[in-house]
């Protein structure tokens, strides 16, 4: 009788661990689990509210400058230069207005306090087309550093 409530006891054991362990992989959200989430608000329909609610969410240049490079162009923003982004982004979501960018392959890369997002998109409208993401770690927070944007 003893060692079958040993038995019971430790079986006991073993499942409260193992139902401890799925809820803490339910509650804690890893960095590429994140960064999936990033995948999903600069992919699929472009519109101009997807495109503020993503630059709202992902890009803070008081705390990171950002860097766009597209098609042998470069340009820099940096803190206090939002409006001048605002502007580029809304010429791009015009560019871009009714398009669906579809993720052929997609990469996430953690290392430390950066991440590098590379996507092969495709749309029926631009074709396809190669992005690379760099982002840095703010406190809880992924911000974009820089856009690659290539053929």
């Amino acid at each position: 009788m003893r060692d079958r409530r040993t038995w019971l006891g430790a079986g006991a054991a073993v499942v409260v661990a193992v139902l401890g362990y799925l809820a803490w992989d339910a509650l804690v959200e890893t960095d590429e689990e994140r960064l999936e989430g990033f995948v999903a608000d600069v992919t699929g329909p472009v519109a101009a509210a997807r495109v503020d609610a993503a630059r709202a969410r992902w890009v803070d240049l008081d705390r990171q400058p950002f860097e766009v490079s597209a098609l042998g162009e470069s340009l820099y923003f940096r803190a206090g230069e939002d409006a001048a982004l605002g502007e580029r982004a809304a010429r791009a979501t015009r560019e871009l207005a009714g398009a669906d960018l579809r993720a052929l392959t997609r990469a996430i890369v953690v290392e430390g306090d950066a991440a590098r997002v590379t996507l092969r998109l495709l749309s029926r409208e631009r074709g396809m087309m190669q992005v690379e993401w760099r982002l840095r770690r703010h406190g809880q927070d992924w911000l974009v550093e820089r856009l690659a944007v290539t053929r």
